[in-house]
């Protein structure tokens, strides 16, 4: 027998798993065991965690696995190696193949109450604290009703005009960025329409700016500026599990460098997947922490690690075709194509894009369908799936 261990189920972990147990199938390779290993008992929907913690943004792991023939292990990993895999509750695992999916986590910055005092939107349990503590809000027109989203990037536009939605009118939300402009990294395109939709929601930006320390109730900028407020939400980035460290050559980000094959070049039975790696997805650009990126990835990771232990040919992971879809409100989302983020749809129609891609798009497939149905959505069985050329 030979054992494949999925590490994390988050986007990349559970497609890769699905992938895995495809290919598995349908290669009639029943000596293969396939293992996801999560400390969580749920896909949680993060991309849409901007909107608040609702219960349908949990997706359980555990039936859908059931249904496509893959373990689920519910531990937490302490430490991953070439051979085993070290979990709290289930002690080591041993593996042939390992698919690294650990995910990545909000990078808050070492200031000063940072941590003590900061939300985030990170995950389900650090959403659903900010929730109960905005519900508490006095939204009078006080100083309590003063919010601060920290990071004018794509999550960080985000949270700040779901927020002007959420909180109503009274609520005073600053946007706190050190680049001068709101969402500079989407570049120049996005300008216009991003500021047109911070002056609406009544979203004050405060452009050039650094957190040097936050309380209780105030935060201070490195400015000198202070801000009484007691929310002050970080969507500062990202940075990949730690647990990577020391298993290959890390980007400048942290995440692993795989080859075309998404394989560890330095540990051969070793691939990755989603926000701990990075690959090529043409010859110009390189993968995003992404689920847009994480489920092809996951898909190629997943297939190619059975076809490894097959002795079959392996596929490249290849996806020049880029995709956005920024959220700016309830009623307002502006999608692009192509990396220069060429404008497609802004206002109403935007939005209803954004629902599908929230609400339907990115969610698995349900147990429901059955074996051969989820293996035929996930990977069809006409020719080879464009995800994984």
């Amino acid at each position: 027998m030979s054992n494949i261990i999925i590490a994390g189920g988050g986007f990349a972990g559970l497609w890769a798993a699905m992938a895995a147990a495809a290919t598995r199938h349908r290669a009639n390779a029943d000596t293969i065991n396939i293992t996801l290993v999560s400390k969580v008992p749920d896909l949680c929907i993060r991309p849409r965690l901007y909107e608040g913690a609702r219960p349908e943004m949990l997706v359980p792991l555990q039936p859908l696995l059931e249904t496509i023939g893959v373990t689920f292990v519910r531990a937490e990993i302490s430490a991953v190696s070439t051979e085993t895999v070290q979990t709290r509750e289930a002690g080591t695992l041993g593996h042939d193949r390992l698919i690294l999916a650990m995910g990545s986590h909000v990078a808050v910055p070492p200031v000063p109450g940072a941590k003590d005092h900061g939300f985030t939107v990170d995950g389900y349990t650090e959403t659903a604290r900010l929730d109960t503590h905005l519900a508490k809000l006095d939204l009078s027109g006080s100083d309590n009703a003063q919010v601060v989203v920290v990071g004018a990037g794509f999550s960080g536009l985000e949270i700040a005009t779901s927020l002007r939605d959420r909180l109503g009118p009274n609520a005073r939300l600053y946007l706190i960025d050190h680049a001068d402009v709101a969402g500079q990294s989407l570049g120049p395109n996005l300008t216009d329409t991003i500021n047109q939709a911070l002056d609406r929601a009544n979203i004050t930006f405060l452009g050039g700016e650094a957190v040097a320390s936050v309380t209780a109730d105030q935060l201070t900028l490195r400015s000198g500026k202070v801000i009484d407020t007691q929310t002050s939400i970080f969507a500062t980035g990202s940075r990949p599990s730690p647990l990577i460290g020391g298993i290959g050559t890390q980007a400048g980000d942290g995440r692993l460098q795989t080859d075309a094959t998404l394989r560890i070049p330095a540990h051969p039975t070793i691939f990755a997947a989603g926000d701990v790696a990075v690959a090529s997805t043409d010859s110009q650009h390189m993968t995003l922490m992404s689920c847009q990126h994480a489920m092809p990835m996951g898909l190629v990771a997943g297939q190619n690690a059975v076809r490894d232990l097959l002795g079959k040919d392996m596929l490249r992971y290849a996806q020049p075709d880029y995709v956005t879809c920024l959220s700016l409100g309830k009623s307002d989302a502006v999608f692009t194509k192509g990396w220069d983020r060429s404008i497609v749809l802004t206002g109403q129609d935007g939005a209803q894009l954004k629902s599908q891609i929230n609400e339907m798009w990115i969610y698995p497939p349900s147990p429901d369908l059955g074996r051969d149905a989820i293996f035929d959505t996930v990977l069809p069985t006409r020719g080879v799936t464009p995800l994984a050329r």
